[in-house]
């Protein structure tokens, strides 16, 4: 039992539950396991790497960097610019074309509509044909969407151009965090996933001051035209420098997914020797005990868009197939947790439009746009705090608990998000409903913005570590329900804050989001058991979703 986690009594190892310092664990066996290099020499490498120089975890780190980079590019265009692309013109737009200001808003609700709508078919295809062919075809949406959009200054020009535009965000926003883990160790993840998140929510603060200010000054075409330049750049340098990450090993390399140690039969799936103070390490194939280890592709052949087939499973199943993740109760408050939080900024960036261009402010498009700074800012602050302590943190915390690793580790963030979140969150509209300077207001959004960064954070690192294998599905349902509620949003909440006034918004946003930062304390504590019951109950194993 480790820092109020309840052990299980039903496994002997629980998937997810893992020896992360064989230096303080003292278990027998770990020693012929591949370790990190350099400092973390007593890190157990999680999950073991195995001798295909063609598996991701084998791939060099700068080029694990260079494809984490340009995944990361494609989420700050393709969602967190996508979606937030025209915050901060709404009212300019509904003037512009003598619409409605509900009628504009919609559009970008349609916009995230078709992004959650098409979650669950990425799911499948990216089961059963890989992930990179859903990246590419991603961007190609979105430089179809934009293309129309810069055509034509037009209410069904821009409708269009929305609900396209919206096809390229799904594989980004759920896709990215399943290769993440497809290419890096359990030690290593938290600082990607930080990456990621400040990029997903964070950087949408930038995207709209930039948006804003090109609108205010250049125009409504070359809104589009600019970010088409900028999508093409990027379809480029991920056609040629973003190999498959989808990799199908020996299930006795995956430690962090078993039910029973396997240590034994893994090491008697390698043969190792060492030779001048190196380890040098090949498979023997278990039947005919010969080497057999595939030559490494070339840059030509990881060009490839389609590589093989992962899971022979029927589409359908594969499409309807994510919802199971519901019953999986661990994964279910990760999906909502971050959904709810993440909704909330946007429920907020959706009416700023609204409330600073009124009275007392009066803010045109370029100065609402520049409301967006207090999120950037403070956004960034949280992702930069969580990148330099949340994967420290964790193996801290694993070296206490005797070398073992548990992904609720992950949650005990959960208590300083609740913290800032909160401050930010009732301050926020406080001073925004009593007409305090747009600065102040803009700061304490900020506040907010880093408490649910540090939210994003958390759940999504606990559910890759705990449910690494149910990856693709739990993420892809937590980008259809984010999205389904940020459309939902489009319709009511200016109307809701026309009507009820800022506080009781910005209240009822606090008070939920502190509901489920207090509900983290239930999935710490019995998060151990409600893997253990999930691993022995496993819809997705037991219909064979998780490839050949």
């Amino acid at each position: 039992m480790g820092f109020g986690i309840l052990e299980d009594h039903k496994l002997p190892n629980v998937p997810g539950t893992v020896v992360l310092d064989d230096e303080v664990a003292h278990v027998e066996g770990l020693s012929g396991l591949k370790h990190a290099k350099g400092k973390g020499q007593h890190v157990v490498l999680v999950p073991q790497p195995s001798e295909d120089p063609n598996d991701p975890l084998n791939w060099p780190l700068w080029k694990k960097e260079m494809i984490t980079w340009i995944l990361c590019f494609g989420a700050i265009l393709n969602c967190a610019t996508n979606g937030p692309f025209l915050n901060a013109s709404y009212v300019a737009i509904a003037e512009r074309l003598q619409t409605p200001l509900t009628s504009v808003v919609v559009l970008s609700g349609y916009n995230l509509l078709a992004a959650g709508a098409t979650g669950p078919l990425y799911c499948a295809l990216s089961r059963r044909y890989g992930k990179r062919p859903c990246f590419l075809a991603s961007t190609l949406f979105c430089i179809i969407g934009t293309a129309i959009g810069e055509s034509k200054i037009s209410f069904n020009y821009l409708r269009a151009a929305r609900v396209i535009q919206g096809f390229s965000t799904s594989a980004f926003e759920s896709l990215t965090v399943s290769a993440i883990g497809d290419m890096y160790f359990v030690h290593q993840r938290g600082l990607r996933v930080s990456i990621l998140t400040f990029n997903l929510y964070a950087a949408s603060g930038l995207a709209s001051i930039i948006c804003g200010q090109v609108f205010d000054r250049l125009g409504w075409l070359w809104l589009f035209h600019l970010f088409q330049i900028f999508v093409i750049i990027q379809f480029v340098l991920m056609f040629f420098f973003c190999p498959e990450t989808s990799y199908i090993r020996d299930h006795l390399y995956d430690i962090d997914n078993q039910q029973e140690e396997k240590l034994d039969e893994l090491l008697h799936l390698e043969e190792i020797t060492r030779v001048d103070d190196k380890t040098v390490q090949r498979t023997i194939s278990r039947e005919s005990q010969t080497p057999s280890i595939p030559r490494k592709k070339t840059f030509v052949q990881e060009l490839a868009i389609y590589t093989r087939v992962y899971s022979r499973d029927n589409l359908l199943k594969l499409i309807f197939g994510p919802w199971l993740a519901l019953l999986n109760p661990g994964a279910c408050y990760s999906i909502v947790c971050a959904g709810i939080l993440s909704s909330f900024y946007v429920g907020a960036s959706i009416f700023a439009a609204l409330v600073f261009s009124g009275p007392p402010w009066l803010y045109n498009v370029s100065q609402v746009a520049y409301i967006g700074t207090g999120p950037f800012v403070g956004g960034m602050i949280g992702s930069i705090i969580m990148t330099l302590v949340f994967d420290r943190a964790s193996t801290w915390m694993a070296r206490l608990n005797n070398g073992v690793y548990e992904p609720e580790f992950r949650l005990v963030f959960m208590l300083p998000t609740m913290i800032i979140y909160a401050v930010g969150t009732f301050l926020y509209g406080h001073f925004m409903n009593i007409g305090a300077a747009g600065p102040l207001c803009s700061f304490f959004w900020g506040v907010m913005q880093c408490g649910i960064v540090f939210g994003l954070c958390s759940t999504t690192s606990y559910a890759l570590d705990a449910f690494r294998e149910d990856s693709n599905e739990i993420f892809i349902l937590a980008m259809l329900f984010k999205n389904f509620l940020f459309y939902g949003y489009s319709y009511f909440v200016n109307n809701w804050v026309v009507e009820k006034g800022i506080s009781q918004v910005m209240n009822v946003f606090g008070g939920v989001g502190v509901f489920f930062c207090l509900l983290a304390i239930v999935f710490y504590a019995f998060g151990k058991r409600l893997r253990s019951w999930w691993s022995r109950h496993n819809l997705f194993r037991m219909f064979n979703m998780h490839g050949e």
